[in-house]
């Protein structure tokens, strides 16, 4: 029987950050696929490889979120690595196996544009933008591409830089409460705010009612690391970017075998996106920014309201119009009817359940305003073009795992039994 290989996995892994839990979690799915080597935490790996004889080295490969010294500690051993750390600052020297930050960025930009919004900004710490600079904008490209799905469709995007480490100590987080507090009153309304760290996107949104500003009508809303606690278990919930660490895991460990296994050269500068990203939009980014004053009182009743057993005369009653100059005005400034928009709404609700819960047709249908489940399923399929089962089955993080390893997407095709790189 072969011995089985031994694999370092040095991130991590006790750490609370669902990007590190994530990595570990995909790690672990490759090695349960995979019984021939055998993984195990290495939580001290470069002291473990400088203590070590080139003629005994201690592991086969390495996944991890290297440092420059465990590289160099590696090559001496001639042991592979894999770096799955966005801050490295080995790029160029091992493999790097990140998400794909450009494409989230676009997708942050879209979704808040598709909102109307003609405001953005961004929150990015001071260690986001050195690290950004030291790698060209391979790690960090979510920030720069954001910005520029904003330019192209027309609109200015403002740029506020937080310190390094907003609690490293008391006079550093006082002094970021000050000054993100005086940034957001100068900037103009609405804005739509792109905060990729989710600590820092929950603190505005938590702070927002003290500025006067209402979520998400005044202040839109997004992050990009999907922490459930930060996310989705307070009021308002924020629309986030799931960045998929655990497929970037599951393929990091793919590429290790296949260099181990001599199917795979490494060269120079080589980075792998891995096309694993999904944006869940919630109560944060919830509403339509519109610049008629009747419109846009409806439209928030709509929002606040559209999972009752709302009608359109509800809706003109409640803002002191008829029904026949409401639709006027929807038409003008939103391109859809008051009906159209309050279907939209409920569907908004209907979609983020499917990913975000187990719930019953029946259930979901009770709880966002459609008189049946018949109603909902018939309504979901002509609106959306899929049944609302095969929704929840690609989008809900299980399905869309399942359905990734199924296909590895770097930045550029890759013959079989290879990776490419760019």
């Amino acid at each position: 029987m072969p011995k089985k290989r031994r694999i370092a996995v040095a991130i991590n892994a006790q750490h609370p950050h669902t990007e590190d839990q994530q990595l570990y979690h995909g790690i672990r799915r490759y090695s349960q696929d995979h019984p021939g080597s055998e993984y195990v935490l290495a939580p001290f790996i470069t002291e473990d490889l400088i203590a070590a004889s080139p003629s005994k080295p201690p592991y086969d490969g390495i996944i991890a979120q290297a440092t420059p010294e465990l590289e160099v500690a590696a090559a001496r051993l001639k042991i592979p690595v894999v770096d799955v750390w966005r801050d490295s600052l080995l790029l160029g020297t091992v493999p790097c196996v990140c998400p794909d930050f450009e494409k989230a960025g676009r997708m942050v930009g879209e979704h808040l544009v598709s909102r109307g919004f003609e405001n953005f900004g961004v929150v990015v710490t001071q260690s986001s933008l050195e690290q950004n600079a030291i790698c060209g904008v391979k790690c960090y490209a979510e920030i720069p591409s954001f910005s520029v799905t904003v330019k192209e469709h027309g609109f200015k995007c403002s740029l506020f830089s937080a310190p390094r480490n907003v609690v490293y100590n008391a006079q550093v987080w006082q002094r970021w409460c000050r000054d993100i507090r005086k940034w957001l009153i100068a900037q103009p309304k609405p804005l739509a705010l792109f905060v990729p760290q989710d600590f820092l996107c929950r603190y505005i949104a938590d702070l927002a009612s003290d500025l006067g500003l209402n979520v998400p009508h005044d202040l839109g809303l997004i992050c990009a690391e999907n922490e459930p606690n930060l996310c989705k278990l307070t009021n308002p919930t924020l629309s986030s970017i799931d960045l998929g660490y655990s497929q970037v895991g599951y393929e990091s460990a793919v590429l290790l075998e296949e260099i181990m296994a001599g199917r795979h050269r490494v060269k120079i500068d080589e980075f792998f996106r891995i096309d694993s990203c999904v944006l869940h939009p919630r109560s944060s980014t919830d509403a339509v920014v519109v610049n008629d004053p009747l419109a846009a009182q409806a439209m928030r009743f709509i929002l606040e309201n559209s999972t009752k057993s709302i009608k359109v005369g509800d809706v003109a009653a409640a803002v002191s119009a008829t029904r026949r100059t409401l639709d006027r005005r929807f038409h003008d400034f939103i391109g859809r009817t008051v009906k159209q928009e309050i279907v939209r709404c409920r569907l908004e609700h209907v979609k983020r359940r499917l990913v975000e819960s187990d719930d019953l047709l029946k259930e979901l249908a009770l709880n966002s305003g459609f008189s049946s489940k018949r109603r909902l399923y018939e309504t979901f399929v002509r609106e959306e073009g899929i049944a609302p089962s095969a929704y929840r089955a690609k989008r809900q993080p299980a399905a869309v795992l399942r359905d990734n390893e199924r296909r590895r997407t770097p930045s550029v095709s890759a013959p079989q039994g290879a990776y490419a790189s760019t």
